[in-house]
């Protein structure tokens, strides 16, 4: 199984060197999730006794590790507000026309950007929303009024929030496909279309169907989630997450 991770492995660890974390840091989170994951396939698969002798079989490690380790806690990425503040602006009938955003006045009552981002988040100002969206360029300023020039928010490279992200998408991507393998039967939608043997033209050309269609589907997608979720108790807890991504390389692949 090893070499089949390689290809995952390959750009985490690009990743991580050029954030400056050492292997030593990886491999001791490493531990945690290993002791984790053992703990949870244990209790599923016994009594629900869970002993760090078993979860030494199980992982490898040294029974001083796994007592130290078991408060290892999994800590998901921070959900991101502005995300959903631009996907309301493009599906919420005050704010919208038919799936496009309305430019909105700056302040005052509603429809305006400040009682939009009021809608998403009560502790924030909508100030500090507002000034995060125009420093990525997600938002247009013209004297009082606030156009989103953007679809969707995407954050400044390098940035924390920018690493919230990718946590937040390539995590529940991964999470889908291993629950796909581990189940007697796939679970979640996982499907791609790829292709070797063109050129940079053509490549580009399918870019630009593939993130025009993506689009729409997403903003039917956010629109019809909106209009659910407004009749929901507040003790409705599901969620979902559906995205997609596009990647061409020059390179030769698992796939040529």
């Amino acid at each position: 199984m090893l070499p089949a991770l390689d290809h995952i492995l390959a750009p985490l660890a690009r990743l991580l060197v050029a954030r400056g974390v050492v292997f030593q840091d990886f491999v001791e989170r490493m531990k945690g999730h290993y002791v984790q994951a053992a703990a949870e396939q244990s209790a599923e698969q016994s009594d629900g006794k869970i002993t760090d002798s078993r979860l030494s079989v199980m992982t490898g490690l040294q029974r001083r590790d796994i007592a130290r380790l078991r408060a290892f806690e999994h800590k998901a990425p921070k959900p991101n507000p502005l995300t959903r503040l631009v996907a309301l602006w493009q599906v919420h009938d005050d704010y919208s026309k038919d799936g496009k955003a309305l430019p909105l006045p700056r302040t005052g009552e509603a429809p305006s950007f400040e009682s939009l981002a009021r809608e998403v988040r009560q502790d924030v100002h909508p100030r500090a929303l507002l000034d995060t969206l125009f420093a990525a360029g997600t938002v247009r300023l013209c004297k009082d009024t606030v156009e989103l020039v953007e679809s969707a928010y995407v954050p400044l490279a390098g940035t924390e929030e920018q690493l919230d992200y990718l946590a937040s998408n390539v995590g529940d991507h991964l999470a889908a496909a291993t629950e796909n393998v581990l189940a007697p039967h796939p679970r979640h939608f996982e499907r791609a279309a790829h292709y070797t043997g063109l050129t940079a033209a053509q490549v580009e050309t399918l870019h630009c169907k593939y993130e025009a269609g993506q689009m729409a589907l997403l903003r039917d997608i956010a629109q019809e989630a909106e209009a659910l979720k407004a009749t929901n108790p507040s003790s409705a807890t599901a969620r979902f997450r559906a995205g997609g991504y596009y990647f061409a390389t020059t390179d030769t692949g698992p796939d040529d």
